[in-house]
């Protein structure tokens, strides 16, 4: 696993963490995708959130050609995509992320 993957990952799991103990009663499933995507073609890694009880998901992506760069997706399990940002690493943070996981998750 990239060292940015990792670290990403470490982040986004402590938030994880967080916001379920503020939200006990919504569950969420991270996943890691290190070789899946490049198997497709696709030269980047992804993490996911899923709330599958609600039927939406997170979705951080790291291109390799954007090595400071992250792109942060919403949708659903379907694939339906309902926007996307780009954050440069540095802009990413638990707060941040439990801040995009309220945002998202809690209706």
């Amino acid at each position: 696993m990239k060292d940015t993957l990792k670290n990403l990952s470490d982040i986004i799991a402590r938030a994880n963490d967080a916001f379920y103990s503020k939200n006990t009663n919504i569950d969420t499933i991270m996943g890691i995708m290190d070789k899946k995507l490049r198997k497709q073609g696709m030269q980047a890694d992804a993490i996911t959130l899923d709330c599958i009880a609600l039927d939406k998901k997170i979705v951080f992506l790291l291109h390799d050609d954007k090595p400071n760069m992250v792109n942060i997706t919403l949708g659903n399990k379907s694939g339906n995509i309902y926007s996307s940002s780009e954050y440069t690493l540095n802009q990413i943070s638990e707060a941040c992320i439990i801040e995009i996981m309220e945002a998202n998750f809690i209706l």
